[in-house]
């Protein structure tokens, strides 16, 4: 489609219902920045956004204009990849559903800080592979992210990834990147062995891929404990090893003998670490390793106990967490002379109730909130920490469904505003409490009242017309909530309300039927996350418009034991 004026030619370029403008300069075909396309406003995630850069990339694909065409997007791009912390990227700059969108123009300009970029977002693949703790997931160490900052975990979704054309991977595999090339077949769960066995030999071997293979789970175990066992600079991927979920118990106890303890502390966290090893890593000289062991789940209950009397404080507190703690290890650690461990030592739900209760006149404030936090304290406790003079303390009493209700009527004065919210999400508060708090200003303490699962019907339906929004929301996600209340909220015009209706597990089932129709993607990603809500209905949501719906509609389905989707992409070898 052609449009001929005095002064340019222009050319639309269709992609489904979005429409990109190519105007004639210069002896060539250049995007019309300013026009229709407006990339600026589309990486800001304006509606349509992913679209836009869809008709951007189907330009491209379609050679009717050259990278030199694309210097504005390729600066914008640039501009949000050139950032000192990849997690930025991944969170805030990017939006979800543009993920996809921008990873393809990613392969279309060819631009290093680009490609950087597309490699550590297809590095997520791998991401469920790995014993989570104390690393951060694949991708990170490499692509020059500090070593220092391994210690920062972020959650990374790649459904994303499933929705991207066969053209794209073409694309890839033909990129003129050889780094990114080789990480992409690095992070392709269906890689074959061989080649991934080739990538860990090869001389030019590079720590970006090197990472990726000690991650992959179809790694040989040959080339894992070639690249384990072996002594690393600050790449690591010998620590890589160690967090892959599929390396056998042999290799494990091998890692344990190390001499570098920064590798003897990440293997002392994995499941199938032996217990022999554990034992001799107990009597490590690092404090960090007797830590890491501290904390191990597979840990033996007598390793516990000798680790409680251990002289690092971090041990012994990682001692009082473990659920696997005995009895006579808590005693112990119950009477340290450090708060942090007989806080930890109470809040472990293998201590019993008696024990805890012994330290509710423990001088530190941090040990008496885990005592009144805790579900089998007596009432005579309680009600004796509802009068302690820190406000941290009588917060958790006011929290607590075993505290008496005379209590909760004596903390709902109290002058702390944030003991009052615990009396008003408190199940155990007597409806004229809650009466009573729901006739504060504050919006807090409202939408305490409303979300509490005791609050009477009547007092729900006048907090269903609260002013605010965020107290009627909390209406809406009540499960004591009547069935024609939530009907009524079903149509109300601010979008959180509808979400909170999305997300109630008790709402009827044709609330569930109208609001998977709902113009908002928040409120159709509710109910995807709404493990009550018809399997089928959130199985038709995997073909959602937005991308956030899709996402949370294919997890949904994971979680439940639905079939998933098939994938787009083709296996590469």
């Amino acid at each position: 489609m052609l449009a001929v004026s005095s002064r340019e030619r222009r050319r639309v370029v269709s992609v489904g219902a979005v429409r990109g403008v190519l105007v004639w300069r210069g002896g060539r075909w250049v995007v019309d920045n300013d026009s229709e396309v407006r990339l600026l406003e589309a990486l800001r995630g304006e509606r349509c956004a992913r679209d836009r850069l869809w008709a951007i990339a189907a330009t491209l694909d379609a050679g009717l204009v050259g990278v030199g065409g694309l210097r504005r997007l390729n600066g914008r791009l640039s501009a949000i990849t050139a950032v000192e912390r990849p997690e930025e990227v991944w969170r805030v700059q990017v939006p979800g559903d543009l993920m996809g969108a921008v990873a393809y123009v990613c392969v279309c300009v060819n631009e290093e800080m680009l490609s950087r970029w597309l490699g550590f977002a297809l590095s997520a693949r791998l991401e469920a592979n790995l014993v989570r703790g104390l690393l951060p997931g694949p991708g990170w160490a490499s692509w020059h992210a500090p070593h220092r900052r391994r210690w920062v975990t972020v959650d990374r979704d790649e459904h994303w990834i499933s929705e991207l054309p066969g053209s794209f991977w073409d694309r890839l595999e033909a990129h003129s990147d050889e780094l990114l090339r080789a990480v992409a077949v690095a992070s392709d769960p269906a890689a074959r062995p061989r080649v991934l066995e080739s990538l860990a030999d090869e001389h030019r071997v590079v720590p970006e891929v090197l990472d990726l293979v000690a991650s992959h789970p179809k790694t040989p175990t040959r080339a894992l404990r070639r690249r384990g066992l072996r002594s690393w600079g600050w790449e690591r991927p010998d620590l890589r090893v160690a967090q892959n979920r599929s390396v056998t118990a042999g290799l494990l106890g091998e890692l344990a003998k190390s001499l570098d303890w920064e590798l003897r502390c990440v293997a002392a966290w994995h499941p199938r670490m032996p217990v022999s090893a554990l034992r001799r890593l107990a009597r490590d000289e690092s404090h960090q390793v007797r830590a890491a062991v501290a904390r191990a789940v597979s840990a033996p209950a007598s390793v516990l106990e000798d680790l409680a009397l251990d002289r690092d404080l971090w041990v012994r507190r990682n001692v009082a967490w473990n659920p696997s703690t005995r009895r006579g290890a808590l005693e112990a650690l119950l009477e340290d002379r450090l708060a942090d461990v007989r806080a930890a030592a109470v809040a472990n739900e293998s201590t019993p109730a008696e024990l805890a209760v012994s330290r509710a006149r423990d001088r530190a404030i941090r040990v008496r909130r885990q005592v009144a936090a805790c579900r089998g304290v007596g009432a005579e406790v309680l009600t004796a920490l509802a009068e302690d003079s820190k406000e941290a303390v009588r917060r958790e009493v006011a929290l607590n469904v075993r505290t008496p209700s005379e209590v909760l009527d004596l903390l709902a004065g109290d002058s702390c505003l944030a003991v009052r919210a615990g009396v008003a999400y408190n199940r155990s508060a007597s409806p004229d409490t809650l009466t009573m708090l729901a006739s504060e200003e504050d919006r807090w303490l409202r939408a305490c009242v409303a979300l509490n699962r005791s609050t009477p019907e009547a007092l729900l339906a006048v907090l269903a017309a609260d002013v605010e929004p965020y107290v009627r929301s909390e209406v809406a996600e009540n499960a004591a909530a009547p069935a024609d209340l939530l009907s009524a909220m079903a149509a109300d015009d601010d979008w959180f309300v509808r979400a909170g209706v999305s997300s109630n597990t008790a709402a009827p089932i044709d609330l569930f039927e109208a609001l998977a129709q709902d113009r908002d993607p928040h409120v159709r990603r509710c109910l995807c996350e709404n493990y009550e809500a018809p399997l089928p209905l959130v199985d038709a949501l995997r073909s959602d418009r937005a991308y956030m719906v899709r996402a949370a509609a294919t997890a949904a389905c994971e979680r439940r034991g639905a079939k998933t989707a098939p994938n787009t992409a083709p296996r590469r070898r």
